[in-house]
C-alpha cells in the first residue's frame, strides 16, 4: 500500500469516524500524518476514548508511515488566547510543526495538505447522553452541544489556515454532508461571534460562519480547495477494535455489514453547470470509502499521471465540489479504479459538459440491444414504480421509458396543463456507445438531459433538474453495477502496464544489463454467460440418440437359452 509520493498531512476532526479512517489510511500510504483530535467539552471528558488496533499500527510501521495524535477539548478552543486553559496556541504550534519537521528532514519538496471533517459529532452526542445523570439529561441540549462542537472545529481550522505557513498548503480538502451550506451570503460577515457579543454567549473568539470561510480559501497561494460531500453515512473504521464483518457476530446465517458489501463508489458533481443538484436523502456513503477518497485526494495518490519529478498527481480544479456515493461491490477499489473515477469527474467539470448527467465505462458490451432492452423494460419501469418517483403528486414526473434505435432509451417527463392534457416537459436520454480507451476499445453508458415538446414551449433544455432526476441518476449508478453482474456488460479493464525486464548480455567477459520495456497485456475478459447445469442435462435432452443397443438383460437371456434349449413364452422378446 506504500505510496510513491509520501506527502505530509494535517488533519482536524472529532475522534473516530472519517477522520480516523483518513488519518490511518494516509499513514499506511507512507505519509507523515499529524492528527489533531477535537474532543467533546471538558465536562464530558470521561466519554472521550480513542483506540486504534495494533494491526493498523503495525501496517503503518511496515509502510514507513508516521501517525502523531494530539488534541484539545471543544470548550478550550472557544476561549481567547489570553484566557487560562485556552488551546488555540496548541493548535497552531502542533500543526505548524509538520512544516518544521519536513524542513528538518530535508523534505521541503514534499507538499503538505489539510483535511477537515465534522463526522463524529453525532456519535459523541449519542455516547454522552447515556452517561448523564437523570437531572443532567433534562439540562442537556443536543442542538447546542453540536453547534458548540462545530464552532470549535471551525475556530481550530481558522487558526491553522491563518498561520504564516498557510501559504505552503498544497491542497485543502473538507468532507461535509450533502445538504450543508458552505457559502456566505452577499454582504454578510464571514465571522458570526467574538468580542462582547461572543462573550455573552460563551464564545471568546470570532467563529467563522462556514467551514469554507474557515479554510481561508481566498488567500493567495493557499492551495487548491475541494469539497467531498456524502449522504447517509454507515460503517465504522476498520482500525477500530469494534470493527467486524458481521452485524451480530458469526452464526449459521451470517449478516455481513454494508461497508463490506458496498465497496464500489460513484463520484458526481454536486452542482453541475446545468443546475443539476446531486443531493438526495436516499444517498448512502460508506465512511471507509469517503475517508480513503479524502486521503488519496490530499496525498495526490488518485492518478497514474506523473509530474516533472516523477511523482503521481492529479490536476485538481480549485473549488471542486463532488458527491461520493457507495454502490454494491465486495472488491476493494484499486488505484487504477480510483484514478479513472477522479479523472472522469475532472474531465467532465473542466470541459463544461453540464448537460451530461452521468457516465459509466465498461470493458465491453456483448449486445447493446439487449442492454437497452433491459433498461427500457426492466430497470426503468421498476424505478418509476418506487415511492420516491410515484409519490410525486405536483408538477412533472417521469412517466414512461421508450426505445429509440438500437442503443438509446428515453425516459419522458410529463405534466398536466390546465385543460387536463399531458405535455412532455423534458426527457433523459440514456445511450450506450463505444469509446476509445488506452490499449483498446471499450464502451460507455451516458445519461443526458433532453428537451421536451417544442410545440408546447419546452423546446429548450431545462437549466434546472427535473423532478426525480437525481433519484434516477442514483439508481442508474446502481444499474451499471447490476449490468456487470447480469452479464450485460463487462467491467472496465485497467490500462496496459509496462513491465521492465533486465536482459544480460556477455561481451568480452563483461556482463551488461539492458532494461527493456515490455507491454503486459491486460487480463483476458471472462465471459459471464451462464453455463447450464450438467446435472439437469442428458443425452435425450440434448437430442443425442444411442449409438448401440443397451446390454441390460443380455446375460440373463443367454443363460436361459443355454439351459432350457429355448426361451419361455414372453421372456425378453
Amino acid at each position: 500500500m506504500k505510496n510513491d509520493n509520501p506527502n505530509n498531512l494535517i488533519l482536524i476532526s472529532p475522534p473516530g469516524g472519517i477522520g480516523q479512517i483518513a488519518a490511518v489510511n494516509a499513514a499506511k500510504y507512507g505519509s507523515t500524518v499529524q492528527w489533531f483530535v477535537i474532543s467533546p467539552p471538558s465536562q464530558y471528558q470521561s466519554a472521550n476514548v480513542q483506540q486504534i488496533t495494533p494491526l493498523a499500527l503495525q501496517e503503518i510501521q511496515e509502510n514507513d508511515g508516521v501517525l502523531q495524535i494530539a488534541g484539545a477539548n471543544a470548550d478550550t478552543l472557544l476561549m481567547n488566547k489570553e484566557e487560562e486553559g485556552s488551546s488555540l496556541d496548541a493548535v497552531s504550534t502542533w500543526c505548524n510543526s509538520a512544516f518544521s519537521s519536513a524542513a528538518a528532514a530535508g523534505n521541503n519538496n514534499s507538499p503538505t495538505s489539510l483535511i477537515v471533517t465534522m463526522d463524529g459529532i453525532d456519535a459523541a452526542c449519542n455516547t454522552i447522553i447515556p452517561t448523564l445523570d437523570p437531572a443532567d439529561k433534562d439540562k442537556f441540549n443536543p442542538i447546542k452541544f453540536k453547534e458548540e462542537y462545530m464552532d470549535a472545529i471551525k475556530v481550530a481550522t481558522k487558526e491553522v489556515t491563518s498561520s504564516p505557513n498557510a501559504a505552503k498548503f498544497a491542497r485543502k480538502v473538507v468532507t461535509v454532508p450533502s445538504d450543508m451550506d458552505l457559502e456566505v451570503g452577499e454582504g454578510e460577515d464571514e465571522n458570526e461571534g467574538g468580542g462582547l457579543l461572543g462573550n455573552l454567549f460563551g464564545k471568546g473568539v470570532a467563529v467563522p460562519k462556514t467551514l469554507k470561510s474557515a479554510m481561508n480559501v481566498g488567500a493567495s497561494g493557499s492551495g487548491n480547495f475541494a469539497i467531498i460531500r456524502y449522504g447517509e453515512l454507515f460503517g465504522i473504521p476498520d482500525s477500530s477494535p469494534d470493527a467486524s464483518p458481521f452485524v451480530t457476530g458469526p452464526r449459521l446465517d451470517p449478516v455481513i455489514r454494508d461497508e463490506y458489501l458496498m465497496k464500489s463508489i460513484r463520484i458526481d458533481s454536486t452542482i453541475s453547470t446545468s443546475g443539476n443538484v446531486m443531493m438526495e436523502s436516499t444517498t448512502r456513503t460508506s465512511r471507509l470509502s469517503i475517508g480513503d477518497a479524502a486521503a488519496r485526494m490530499a496525498l495526490y495518490s488518485t492518478s497514474s499521471n506523473t509530474n516533472d519529478n516523477g511523482k503521481s498527481y492529479i490536476p485538481m480544479t480549485n473549488g471542486l465540489d463532488i458527491c461520493l456515493t457507495s454502490l454494491r461491490g465486495m472488491e476493494d477499489m484499486s488505484k487504477d479504479e480510483w484514478s479513472t473515477e477522479f479523472e472522469r469527474i475532472q474531465s467532465i467539470m473542466s470541459s463544461g459538459k453540464g448537460a451530461q448527467l452521468y457516465s459509466a465505462n465498461f470493458g465491453s458490451i456483448p449486445s447493446t440491444t439487449r442492454l437497452a432492452d433491459w433498461i427500457a423494460t426492466k430497470w426503468a419501469p421498476a424505478v418509476m414504480k418506487t415511492y420516491d418517483i410515484a409519490g410525486i403528486r405536483v408538477g412533472a414526473r417521469p412517466v414512461y421509458a421508450s426505445r429509440q434505435g438500437e442503443s438509446m432509451v428515453e425516459i419522458v417527463w410529463q405534466d398536466m396543463n390546465k385543460d387536463f392534457q399531458t405535455e412532455m416537459v423534458g426527457k433523459m436520454i440514456i445511450e450506450v456507445s463505444e469509446t476509445e480507451e488506452k490499449g483498446g476499445v471499450g464502451a460507455v453508458l451516458t445519461a443526458t438531459r433532453g428537451p421536451g415538446d417544442a410545440s408546447k414551449g419546452y423546446g429548450q433544455i431545462s437549466r434546472m433538474p427535473l423532478p426525480g432526476e437525481d433519484i434516477l441518476l442514483r439508481r442508474l449508478a446502481d444499474a451499471a453495477s447490476q449490468a456487470v453482474e447480469k452479464g450485460l456488460a463487462t467491467k472496465a479493464r485497467a490500462p496496459k502496464q509496462v513491465k521492465k525486464m533486465v536482459v544480460q548480455e556477455e561481451e568480452e567477459d563483461v556482463v551488461k544489463s539492458t532494461v527493456v520495456a515490455v507491454d503486459v497485456p491486460p487480463a483476458p475478459v471472462v465471459s459471464s454467460t451462464p453455463v447450464e447445469d450438467k446435472a439437469t442435462t442428458g443425452p435425450r435432452r440434448a437430442g443425442v440418440s444411442r449409438s448401440s443397443e443397451r446390454t441390460r438383460g443380455t446375460r440373463r437371456r443367454k443363460s436361459s437359452s443355454s439351459s432350457d434349449g429355448g426361451s419361455p413364452p414372453g421372456a425378453f422378446e
